[in-house]
């Protein structure tokens, strides 16, 4: 009997930093298929969970492995998948006819999980169809995934790959029901050669937030790398990226027109009473005219010269 593993929402957490170990392996049926991406299927299944209940419908519209159709059939979701790839939807489908070939006291839902391909920009989807989205989208060409025209992983210009991203990010506002969730997985685009970092991850919020989204969340999940690391170039030496961040979207119901402000800190008021105290204190301190400052100086200036003398033989 093959194994697969459903990780459990509360192993994940909900501290801001997702770190499973260096032991985490990928599961089956992820591993019947090869395809590049650095996200552990049980992360991005643990936040399908989190974000949809049983039966509800889940948009991965850029499905690349079918990572996210698994993790919905494993989880009773149902989900559609689209790609711009058609070797991706390839991939996608090994692993689900090996989910179904798999033995299971219950089966998982696989004929409920849709691969189409399709383009993010342009999603073949009804107004307001998904309960949540989760993705792990293209970091620019950082990882080239085909060669297709409208593949955007293609686009070697950043600020061209961030305005047709942006499109996609649209596609994602009308398809997604208000008050759901979307859950996108990033990583920082690092050009080593010119000794720079794009920060991918915060041109994403700001997109997201340009078209009403509000950041729920945002968390840094460790991944780790075989073999060790050593550094190359000049000095400085830039960091080994071992990190990516999982971005937590909320689709409000209208504009938000204020900030709804925390309670004050329990502990604030004795802080500040400490502070006040503290103020006090010195305020109480002895007060120095400028003449005995003077005087303490002449006083240290003999001193020192003093000690500079030769020492007196003792008769």
């Amino acid at each position: 009997m093959l194994e697969h593993q459903v990780l459990d929402p509360a192993k994940v957490g909900y501290k801001s930093v997702i770190d499973l170990g260096r032991e985490a392996t990928v599961p089956f049926p992820h591993n019947v298929a090869d395809y590049p991406t650095k996200i552990l299927p049980q992360v991005m299944g643990a936040f399908v969970e989190r974000l949809s209940a049983p039966g509800e419908l889940v948009i991965d519209p850029f499905a690349g492995g079918g990572t996210v159709a698994v993790e919905c059939a494993l989880r009773q979701r149902r989900s559609i998948n689209i790609d711009i790839n058609p070797q991706a939807l390839v991939v996608a489908q090994k692993k689900l006819r090996a989910l179904v070939g798999s033995l299971f006291e219950e089966a998982p839902a696989t004929e409920q999980q849709l691969l189409i391909r399709g383009d993010a920009r342009a999603l073949p989807l009804l107004s307001e169809c998904a309960d949540a989205i989760v993705t792990d989208i293209p970091y620019a060409d950082m990882i080239r995934y085909s060669d297709l025209p409208d593949d955007l992983s293609t686009i070697e210009d950043y600020e061209q790959f961030l305005a047709e991203l942006s499109i996609a990010f649209d596609e994602m506002k009308r398809v997604l029901k208000p008050e759901r969730y979307v859950a996108i997985f990033v990583a920082d685009y690092r050009i080593a050669r010119s000794r720079l970092v794009l920060p991918l991850h915060a041109d994403v919020i700001w997109l997201m937030q340009e078209r009403g989204f509000d950041l729920f969340d945002l968390y840094v999940w460790r991944y780790y790398r075989s073999g060790g690391f050593r550094p190359f170039g000049v000095k400085p030496y830039q960091a080994m990226n071992v990190h990516s961040y999982v971005l937590i979207f909320y689709k409000p119901r209208t504009p938000r027109k204020g900030l709804i402000k925390n309670r004050p800190v329990r502990y604030r008021p004795r802080l500040i009473e400490k502070l006040q105290q503290s103020n006090g204190v010195r305020e109480e301190l002895p007060h120095s005219e400028p003449r005995d400052v003077m005087w303490l100086f002449v006083g240290f200036v003999c001193l020192s010269f003093l000690n500079t003398l030769p020492a007196r033989a003792p008769v």
